[in-house]
């Protein structure tokens, strides 16, 4: 997948989403030790654009950890913000010269939200599912 290319741009938003560095384990453990949150586990974020050429829609696998997202499937993302105990999803994701923005709640497994990639104007919306 090219993530800078307009129709991957959705996809690297999630949790661009998300929605780049690619985050390695290496990276994940020099973070200082977070509990365990129930929102921790994996997720399947289906991402769909609403605004701008982005691309319409696309998928990304994430992993949070502790609050943060540790991965974003095998996409060069590096990600900042976190979801909170309450589910509250505050997340940026940086790479070159693009920042994308990606707010809403994670609930019982499940959530949605808003993602925004203002220097291209794009934005839209998510929905993640955890893996059991």
């Amino acid at each position: 997948m090219n993530l800078f290319s307009s129709s991957a741009i959705s996809s690297a938003v999630l949790i661009g989403a998300s929605f780049l560095p690619r985050i390695d384990v290496a990276h994940a453990q020099r973070r200082p030790f977070d509990a365990p949150h129930a929102q921790d586990g994996v997720y399947a974020v289906d991402i769909t654009t609403l605004q701008g050429d982005c691309g319409s829609a696309d998928h990304l696998t994430i992993s949070v950890s502790g609050g943060r997202v540790t991965a974003v499937g095998d996409t060069p993302i590096e990600s900042s913000g976190q979801i909170n105990r309450r589910g509250i999803v505050n997340l940026t994701f940086r790479g070159v010269d693009k920042v994308a923005h990606a707010t809403g709640r994670l609930a019982a497994g499940s959530g949605s939200g808003t993602w925004s990639l203002p220097s291209l104007h794009c934005a839209g919306s998510w929905h993640a599912v955890r893996h059991n």
